[in-house]
């Protein structure tokens, strides 16, 4: 490895293959350094456990997936109602453009408590970061009082983490989310 970066990397890029073949509880390390061709001593040195490595994988994938949403969405950023939905459809078409794919993975089989835990535990931070910005416009525009912005992170993560592992048609789901988003159906949408 040329550097420690691109030894994590590769390490980490063999780990997310190797998961989304096998799941998260199938992981095997001996398969991952030697999809990194390396040893499984080198692997160790790099992250000391395998929960390690999951959760490595886990924060990689999921910081991707939301700088990718908060460049998507920058222009519904005004809008706060539609932004909220706007993040949700984005989690569903992102999963259909990455064929299931890693997240689609450990949506769907039974991972185990503590994994899951630290899946959410991860996301809340990056959820914040996104729709912090958008949530303080629209209380500023409001002037009233509004749900708390970590009550509407936990409603929109566990809603989108719904959609993806539940998929329901476009049209569907933005209907149901106005409902939920506090907008009425004649507000125009994308």
């Amino acid at each position: 490895m040329d550097s420690v970066n691109d030894g994590r990397n590769a390490i980490l890029r063999a780990a997310l293959d190797a998961m989304i073949e096998h799941g998260i509880d199938g992981l095997s390390i001996d398969d991952v350094a030697c999809r990194a061709n390396i040893s499984r001593r080198t692997l160790y040195r790099y992250f000391g456990t395998k929960k390690e490595l999951i959760q490595g994988v886990i924060s990689v994938e999921n910081a991707a997936f939301f700088d990718e949403m908060q460049r998507s969405l920058a222009e519904f950023e005004n809008d706060f109602e539609v932004y909220c939905e706007e993040c949700v459809c984005f989690a569903v078409r992102y999963r259909d453009r990455h064929h299931g794919g890693f997240h689609h993975n450990y949506l769907a089989t039974s991972v185990s408590t503590e994994v899951f835990g630290y899946i959410v535990e991860n996301i809340a931070p990056m959820w914040r970061r996104v729709l912090e910005q958008p949530y303080r416009q629209y209380v500023a525009a409001r002037g009233a009082p509004m749900p708390a912005l970590d009550d509407i992170i936990a409603l929109i993560s566990r809603i989108g983490l719904a959609y993806c592992l539940i998929p329901a048609e476009e049209q569907a789901m933005r209907a149901q989310m106005r409902i939920l988003c506090f907008s009425t159906p004649e507000k125009k949408k994308p």
